[in-house]
């Protein structure tokens, strides 16, 4: 029996519903937002909306064949919005609107984060070293606030583009989009399926591609079939290793991120089992977040002040230095069990 678009939409049982749901949640999250950022008086506005348009993307790429979000750009030809429909319910365009203001923000957000980091290491007590290490540590603090000054003015410069995107007519007819469809929801018949048993079905693939990623092989050695993270790595060769693979790495973890979402928006479904895995995710994340985070703070020195910025923060290098074996050591606990459910997966395969 066909049901109506809204009785769908307040199902909790039907798939439908949960979409409704779920793209209500987050458009709203991301749209009020617009306000605290663009007072810029707290940098954790920009990290929420930022993180709100990411899970935004997810839902709309999770719920692409369930609902349809009417195209409201009169310029596009009929034929090219037929094509739209075709491959998905949802209009190209408002998908790339999306991710433009979540590029934007990151632009911002990156600035802070490194802002944050620095700010913390210049506020950090002094270790009451011997007289020569002292003054070389009030030589890193200058190079510091130097830094930190070049920060500020860079980012003041990347947050006019937020505050441009925020305010233009795009973004208007963004949150138009949205709104009119969650006055007026339409669904494609997906949306009529069970929401647990549609759940399963659509969270399985996206796993199962993940374990196939080669971030998971990086830094590992095979024998007899058997593949494992290579042991006793020393920090010269994790470095090294890091330089040529680390771009493996970064993609894995924004796969992991975007699966992460995904699982989330349909957590309340499943048992504890379920929910211990997206924390696993997001402890994996976490741990590949934080390498990430040292190559972009070691590039922006390397761009800033050279190549040779060890020898000019040898205090931050040295703190680099030592957590990175830690990080490393805590991640491969993780890779030596995805390597073994890879090899299960390609064995059932």
């Amino acid at each position: 029996m066909s049901m109506t678009s809204r009785s769908i939409a307040q199902s909790e049982n039907l798939l439908g519903g949960y979409a409704y749901q779920i793209i209500r949640q987050q458009s709203k999250q991301v749209f009020k937002l617009r306000s605290p950022v663009l007072a810029d008086t707290d940098p954790e506005a920009v990290h929420e909306m930022r993180i709100g348009t990411r899970r935004l993307r997810s839902a709309l790429s999770l719920f692409g064949n369930v609902i349809t979000i009417q195209n409201t750009d009169s310029k596009k030809s009929s034929s090219s919005q037929l094509a739209d429909a075709a491959a998905s319910g949802i209009p190209s365009r408002l998908t790339k609107a999306v991710s433009k203001l979540t590029k934007t923000l990151g632009k911002v957000r990156d600035l802070d984060v490194m802002q944050q980091w620095l700010e913390k290491t210049l506020a950090a007590p002094n270790s009451g070293k011997a007289a020569a290490t002292s003054q070389l540590e009030k030589a890193e603090k200058k190079t510091v606030k130097a830094l930190l000054k070049k920060l500020k003015k860079r980012r003041k410069q990347k947050f006019s583009s937020v505050k441009k995107v925020l305010s233009n007519k795009s973004y208007k007819k963004l949150t138009h989009q949205f709104n009119q469809w969650l006055e007026q929801p339409t669904f494609l018949p997906a949306a009529q399926e069970p929401a647990a048993r549609a759940a399963a079905v659509r969270i399985v693939g996206p796993i199962t591609e993940l374990l196939q990623h080669p971030g998971w092989q990086v830094g590992t050695s095979t024998r007899s079939n058997q593949t494992s993270p290579i042991e006793g790595l020393n920090l010269s060769d994790l470095n090294s290793l890091l330089a040529r693979s680390g771009h493996q790495l970064h993609d894995l973890r924004k796969q992991i991120k975007g699966i992460r979402y995904q699982m989330e928006f349909f957590r309340g479904l499943f048992d504890l089992t379920y929910a211990a895995q997206v924390r696993e995710f997001r402890a994996i994340q976490s741990l590949l977040g934080q390498l990430q985070d040292q190559t972009v703070i070691s590039q922006f020195f390397t761009d800033e002040i050279g190549a040779d910025w060890p020898q000019q923060l040898p205090t931050i290098e040295a703190a680099f230095q030592a957590s990175r074996l830690d990080l490393w050591q805590q991640w491969q606990s993780y890779q030596r069990k995805y390597l073994k459910l890879q090899s299960v997966a390609i064995s059932a395969a």
